[in-house]
């Protein structure tokens, strides 16, 4: 058994520390980073009075969807038909479910690489998508769809910023990391001897910049396959 350290952003652990003690260990949360909204832009608001134009909206986390949505049901007492709503994964489909859309994921992969294989992103050339997301993060996705032909406009609904109230708990010989910026925000506080359970090799490499310790690489940051993960590597 375990103590295993969950830094994912405040309201977004539960589920995850439900299936860490169903496998037997002990879940500790302590946000690696803090969640900021933003104001939108005039351009931003056009964009959003615009909704029903959109082939497609991704939101790439559930603070993204959260904040959205909130601006979204100020201008659209009913969400405009047609639209694809799009999210990596379920944590993020559920946030729109619950605000009566029918979302639409991966059934595995959970990362951007994996949203671009959905059908409906298979013939974007000339169609306008919106992207909901921090203030910074990956532009692959949005990368790829312009390389389809697509237009593509990102709102920034939120920023990151390292949360001041952060400590590593003593006990705690694991630590699970879903994101680059989330593992920044902590490096220097991890002991180099704690198991780092990444969200995917492009989070790793950045752990393995910064740690000497050993480093478990999960197929993706969906809750199960980073409790999988850990259970692999026999902690």
């Amino acid at each position: 058994m375990s103590t295993v350290l969950i830094t994912r952003p405040r309201g977004q652990g539960e589920t995850l520390a439900a299936l860490l003690r169903d496998a037997g260990h002990v879940p500790v949360h302590q946000p690696a980073l803090a969640i900021e909204p933003l104001p939108l832009s005039a351009a931003d608001r056009r964009r959003i009075l615009d909704l029903d134009l959109y082939h497609a909206v991704f939101f790439v986390s559930a603070n993204a969807a959260e904040l959205a949505l909130e601006a979204f049901a100020d201008v659209w007492p009913q969400w405009p038909v047609g639209v694809h709503w799009l999210t990596v994964g379920e944590a993020t489909a559920r946030v729109l479910a619950a605000a009566g859309m029918t979302p639409e994921y991966p059934g595995a992969g959970f990362n951007s690489e994996a949203v671009l294989g959905l059908p409906c992103l298979a013939d974007v050339a000339d169609r306008r998508i919106l992207i909901c997301r921090a203030d910074s993060g990956r532009d692959w996705l949005a990368a790829r769809l312009r390389e389809r032909g697509a237009e593509v406009d990102i709102i920034p609904f939120y920023r990151r910023r390292p949360d001041p109230s952060f400590r590593w708990p003593g006990e705690a010989s694991v630590v699970l990391v879903t994101s680059v910026e989330g593992w920044r925000a902590i490096a220097a506080r991890v002991p180099a001897t704690a198991r780092v359970v990444s969200a995917g090799e492009r989070v790793a490499q950045a752990v393995r910049e910064d740690h000497p310790g050993p480093v478990t690489v999960a197929a993706s940051a969906h809750d199960r396959d980073m409790v999988a993960a850990l259970v692999s590597t026999g902690d």
